[in-house]
């Protein structure tokens, strides 16, 4: 009789919104009780403050204050049936064969934990509930799952401590979890919190970080398709040129076998590189993968226990999740290998120039299809330099002006930069040389020195071409001796940025004569024009940006 009088008695002391044992209950105007942060919660969340059973208007939110006598009701409840339910299931538990039951038990609690109910010795419990805060095993479990208001109370996998999982200010589960501050809470909790904060039940933030490693997986498998679709875009570039290049050497007889073999290697070695740069990546990101395909694992094996904040709390605290790369930027550029055959063809020139020279001309056809306006820029040109109204023209006067100083104007070289700037891409210009035994062009990076005499090399972001009366050589340490079969009037520059290609032609006679390969360009790069001391007038000839003719 005493089990049935504490049913009646708890069934009477229901809450009609969460159907629980009331928790700091307080009674509406109208004669109704609810608990606190129920009923609260309740009017947060609509439109109109009424009574949730009888419907009364209230206009405004009243000022509710704890029923005292309803609480204590509450409190002695919480207190008197344990007694007598412990005597119950006494009476239950004894005719119980503890054999099979503890085998169950072993089976399913991944830690050891006894039943709250059964008399000494215990057996052990299968499961806690967060409700009652007590765990049972086999026998005294099955009224949480046969009651139907028992069957409404959270059971998880058998827990010691169940007093972590309880508010300890509102004596309530913990069944939410605020992710500003990384911190669980109750539902009266999340009332008096700051309404502002991203606060989400424990349940949907083990989802949502179960969500976030399969995209974190999901993300890096696309980047390995990625890398792999560059690499094979590679290896058909590299294939393309490589026929072309077989189909421009076998016109050039058995002499050019030995070249053909050079060109070949020195395509195939920069793919090469490329699949060992993809394989580094794709390793990098399978290592992450791998990690994360491991936190996944252990994140199912959490889930499948029921006990959402201990997921996450693991995976918040104890085990954070790893850090990641972010692959985004990340990946392994398809070479197009252009201009290695010119470059090749070029090396033979001495012997092989009738044959040469009608390469040369698609080749720089081809390049000049990327033509662009370029000017001069006045504030980058060296004070001893005179420029033409349109920025086109640039000569030495013998005289330096008086000029404003400023960052950007060379001071040790008779240099001056183009205005305009490239970084992606390809683009082309001709420069006019005629008359002039001495000069200098090419590009530069937009950050290099200005003002101190450094070598002008590529090591220091400068790609440039010179002559010297008869001697014409690149700006490298050591210079390379370009032979020249005649004097240039007109050099064609092309740029591949992307490539790291930078070659200079002899416009007039569509001759290659030089080429900068597997640049590495980093910033922002310009022309530069240097056209060296006027020498008494022997090199008063200015140099001269020109249209380029297709």
């Amino acid at each position: 009789m005493a089990a049935v009088s504490c049913t009646l008695s708890e069934e009477q002391l229901l809450c009609s919104i969460c159907l629980e044992v009331f928790s700091a209950p307080v009674t509406t105007p109208c004669g109704h009780s609810f608990c606190s942060a129920c009923i609260n919660l309740h009017w947060h969340s609509s439109d109109s403050i009424t009574c949730p059973l009888c419907k009364q208007d209230l206009s405004s939110t009243p000022h509710l204050k704890v029923n005292t006598v309803l609480a204590e009701m509450v409190s002695q409840l919480k207190v008197t049936p344990e007694d007598e339910d412990l005597d119950t299931e006494k009476e239950i538990s004894e005719p119980q064969s503890p054999a099979p039951v503890e085998v169950d038990c072993e089976v399913s609690a991944p830690v050891e934990v006894d039943c709250d109910l059964c008399p000494e010795p215990r057996l052990r419990a299968l499961k806690s509930c967060l409700v009652c805060l007590a765990s049972y095993c086999q026998s005294h479990l099955q009224p949480h799952l046969t009651n139907p208001r028992l069957r409404r109370h959270q059971l998880i996998e058998a827990l010691p401590n169940l007093e972590e999982h309880i508010c300890p200010e509102h004596d309530r589960p913990l069944e939410l979890f605020c992710r500003d501050h990384s911190h669980f809470l109750c539902l009266e909790c999340s009332y008096r919190e700051d309404q502002s904060h991203n606060t989400v039940h424990v349940k949907d933030e083990c989802e949502a970080q179960q969500t976030e490693v399969e995209e974190q997986i999901k993300q890096r498998l696309l980047k390995i398709e990625e890398i792999r679709g560059s690499v094979e875009l590679s290896q058909k570039n590299a294939d393309s040129e490589i026929q072309d290049g077989i189909r421009v050497f076998n016109t050039l007889m058995e002499c050019v076998q030995q070249s053909l073999d050079s060109f070949k290697q020195s395509i195939e070695e920069k793919h090469r590189k490329s699949e060992e740069e993809a394989a580094q990546l794709i390793e990098k990101i399978q290592t992450e993968i791998s990690a994360l395909e491991q936190r996944e694992a252990e994140m199912e094996r959490l889930w499948s226990s029921g006990d959402h904040l201990q997921f996450v709390q693991t995976f918040t605290s104890t085990k954070p999740a790893p850090a990641l790369k972010d692959w985004t930027e990340e990946t392994v550029r398809a070479p197009s290998y252009e201009g290695r055959v010119a470059k090749a063809v070029s090396e033979l020139e001495r012997n092989l120039y009738p044959q040469m020279e009608q390469i040369y001309k698609a080749e720089l056809k081809k390049v000049k299809e990327f033509a662009v306006e370029v000017t001069l820029d006045p504030d980058t040109a060296n004070p001893h330099l005179v420029l033409s109204e349109d920025l086109k023209q640039v000569h030495d006067s013998d005289h330096k002006k008086n000029l404003p100083e400023n960052t950007k104007r060379f001071s040790s070289f008779l240099c001056v930069l183009g205005k305009q700037k490239f970084s992606s891409g390809k683009f082309y210009f001709e420069v006019q040389v005629k008359g002039k035994p001495g000069w200098v062009l090419g590009v530069a990076e937009e950050s290099v020195d200005r003002k101190e005499q450094n070598t002008q090399t590529p090591q220091n972001g400068h790609w440039l071409i010179y002559m010297n009366g008869d001697e014409y050589e690149t700006k490298e340490e050591p210079p390379v001796i370009l032979p020249m079969r005649s004097t240039p009037e007109k050099v064609g520059v092309f740029v591949d940025y992307n490539e790291g290609l930078i070659s200079f032609y002899d416009v007039s006679k569509t001759h290659l004569i030089f080429s900068f390969t597997d640049c590495c360009f980093t910033e922002n790069i310009l022309l530069l024009l240097n056209p060296c001391d006027n020498d008494d007038g022997t090199n008063s000839a200015p140099l001269v940006l020109t249209p380029v003719v297709k």
